[in-house]
């Protein structure tokens, strides 16, 4: 039973999630014709194969072969597979005729055929058709004149053409899969009718100059001729255009096994129809509503398939009893001066001599039955489609639609969730037509769920009768709030370090005032207003999460300058490209590690100390910071680290949780480096 959604409040995501699932559909294509695309059952890769022209042997040997080249292979392999076919259908006619007359069919295939390879192949695969034609004239009936025989096929080639311009080039949207009634409605409309009547206008005045087929029966030769046409587009062109993916259809699975088995009763059907008389009235009353069970149970593929079956019933029904205008001269004796144009007519006119045959009622039947059934099918494969993707909707996002009744109680859609739902848990208030309540999950550890409901239909006393609703998982609320608390005690986390740091910095300088005031007072007086400065610069920096590096540099330089005050002589080498200093670091992270340079850094003999500070970009986009001074690494101080180090690590934690890194190592004899290494982008708190 389906929701209203907006009676219900679905939540966006589902919305959102079904554009997706619309979006990754399977799409396939090979090539264009006109504006649409031809598809061939391959999937279609958006980055194509890379060709090393380096490379003896490259695993890759289609990518080896020129696109001009293998478009011409394409294309003529086309040509050929379309000449083929063309044979073979006019030459089966004409077996299947002279075989058993009763199956003989006014149903011309190959116009069918011919429009559903060129429109798959592209306007080259009317070649093809010319050339089968052709063919079929001169090997396998060669009754015509050589020339008639040359031109007939044209008749062939202007249908196809005609067809295939009104489908691609004047209807605007046709998609070649039919997956909508539009598609459905411009095919039956542009496709069969004008094309067929301009072809057995074309080939019937040819026959007529040829002397094939007499003047008085133009006029119905050519009804005849354009409805058989006509019939076997709208037959055989759908189920090509449905099937053209058939290498890749699964035929195991259950929609699979459904048309084969429909397929299988039909032709089980057809042949107890042909061989048991008696039994044909109660085989004709069965088959309608199996015919509409099929065409609803699966889909397009189904109904062309089976219809394409059925055509073969109403040959048998055309020919099981003789028209009752029969013309006697027609059935001349053999030996009779117009044997070889009756002769002709019988076995090679496609409309099989409408003098002998002029009922064309079953081929219209059967017109009919395929432009009622084909829009069935595809509304049968629209709404499976929409429904499955309500599944795949419903599934990734851990939620099902569910309905109640008073007399069957609750039904949930999807299994997954009916088995974490306790079943003595009401999913709705009976008191309130709709509204929303949260329902726990029978695991306590498992996320829970947010039940949504409409009271569809109530008693006259007001008691709820029917119910349907959508349970949705809060497992991404859930995780959210999680996220959210973590954020915030991470936020505390980072203040307390921070609070930590002002008092350490603070501490160092006043033991540096302390010395200074017993040797010079005056000097100290200045120390006082340049720590004052330092250290209002610091508490304004940490302010917020990140800063610029040129703002934490002005730090580390004014903290040199109190270090230089106290008798410390520091050279300070910084190297940072002027496109980097706009990137944001937590603040104190370089002022505590110039500090600790100071601190543990090795003086030379006259008192000095160098320090280097460098940025630049990894290759991972990263920025890596280092500051190097002279010194030894000891091993035990890889694991004794000073209480600087360990707070601006525990802060990088925090911030960027692990993937941020702060390394102390000696690159060289007699020069220890530390290195920072941040990802580019900002806070992760």
């Amino acid at each position: 039973m389906f929701i209203h959604h907006s009676g219900i409040g679905l939540h966006r995501k589902t919305y959102a999630l079904m554009k997706y699932f619309l979006a990754q559909t399977s799409r396939y294509s090979i090539g264009t014709s006109g504006r649409n695309k031809v598809t061939s059952g391959k999937p279609r890769i958006s980055t194509p194969p890379v060709f090393n022209p380096h490379e003896k042997h490259s695993p890759n040997l289609r990518s080896q072969t020129p696109p001009s080249k293998r478009t011409f292979l394409v294309t003529t392999k086309g040509i050929v597979l379309t000449a083929l076919v063309q044979l073979a259908l006019a030459a089966s006619s004409k077996w299947l005729h002279n075989t058993s007359p009763d199956w003989s069919s006014s149903l011309w295939l190959g116009s069918g055929a011919a429009l559903g390879c060129v429109l798959l192949g592209g306007p080259w695969m009317l070649s093809g058709v010319y050339l089968g034609l052709v063919a079929y004239h001169f090997l396998v009936s060669p009754f015509l004149p050589t020339s008639t025989a040359l031109l007939l096929p044209l008749a062939n080639i202007a249908e196809t053409s005609l067809a295939w311009f009104l489908l691609i080039k004047v209807a605007a949207g046709f998609h070649l899969w039919i997956s909508k009634q539009r598609d459905i409605a411009i095919f039956l409309i542009a496709a069969p009718w004008i094309p067929a009547l301009t072809s057995a206008l074309i080939a019937q005045t040819l026959l007529w100059k040829a002397g094939v087929i007499p003047i008085s029966h133009f006029e119905t030769e050519v009804v005849t001729y354009a409805l058989a046409n006509a019939g076997g587009i709208i037959l055989l062109t759908p189920l090509i255009l449905v099937w053209q993916n058939i290498r890749q259809f699964h035929w195991l699975s259950p929609k699979g096994l459904g048309i084969a088995g429909h397929s299988l009763l039909l032709v089980i059907l057809l042949c107890t129809f042909t061989l048991f008389s008696p039994l044909r009235g109660m085989i004709l009353i069965f088959l309608l509503p199996l015919i509409v069970w099929g065409v609803w149970g699966n889909g397009m593929k189904g109904a062309t398939l089976s219809f394409f079956i059925l055509s073969f019933l109403f040959v048998s029904l055309k020919n099981s009893h003789p028209p009752e205008n029969s013309n006697p001269s027609a059935k001349t004796d053999p030996t009779g001066g117009n044997n070889q144009h009756n002769h002709f007519r019988m076995s090679d006119l496609r409309s099989l001599n409408v003098t002998m045959a002029p009922h064309t009622e079953e081929v219209g039947l059967l017109i009919l039955f395929c432009v009622t059934m084909f829009p069935l099918g595809l509304a049968a494969d629209s709404l499976r489609a929409r429904s499955q993707k309500d599944h795949w909707v419903m599934s990734s996002l851990d939620s099902s639609l569910w309905t109640w009744s008073a007399v069957t109680g609750y039904s949930i859609d999807q299994d997954s969730v009916s088995n974490k739902i306790p079943k003595e848990y009401p999913l709705f208030n009976k008191k309130s037509r709709t509204g929303q309540m949260k329902i726990l999950s029978k695991d306590p550890c498992a996320p829970a769920y947010l039940s949504h409901w409409l009271i569809t239909h109530s008693s006259g006393s007001g008691e709820p009768l029917e119910a349907t609703g959508l349970l949705h998982c809060l497992r991404l609320e859930e995780r959210a709030e999680k996220a959210e608390i973590s954020a915030e005690i991470a936020k505390m986390e980072v203040a307390t370090i921070r609070s930590r740091i002002n008092p350490h910095l603070l501490f160092n300088c006043l033991t540096g005032l302390r010395a200074l005031v017993q040797r010079n007072p005056l000097r100290a007086r200045e120390f006082i207003t340049l720590l004052a400065q330092f250290l209002r610069t610091s508490v304004d920096s940490q302010l917020n999460t990140l800063i610029p590096i040129e703002e934490e540099l002005s730090l580390c330089r004014q903290y040199l300058a109190l270090e230089t005050m106290r008798g410390k002589d520091v050279l300070f080498k910084v190297t940072v490209p002027s496109k980097i200093q706009a990137f944001k670091i937590p603040p104190m992270s370089l002022q505590t590690l110039v500090e600790n340079a100071v601190k543990h850094g090795a003086f030379s003999a006259k008192k000095k100390l160098w320090i280097r500070l460098s940025a630049k970009l990894d290759a991972d986009k990263r920025l890596v910071v280092t500051i190097s001074q002279p010194g030894n690494l000891k091993p035990r101080s890889l694991e004794q680290v000073s209480a600087g180090m360990a707070l601006v690590r525990q802060h990088l934690l925090l911030v960027y949780h692990h993937e941020a890194s702060l390394k102390l190592r000696e690159e060289r004899k007699g020069v220890v480096s530390a290195t920072l290494t941040l990802p580019v982008g900002g806070s992760l708190v």
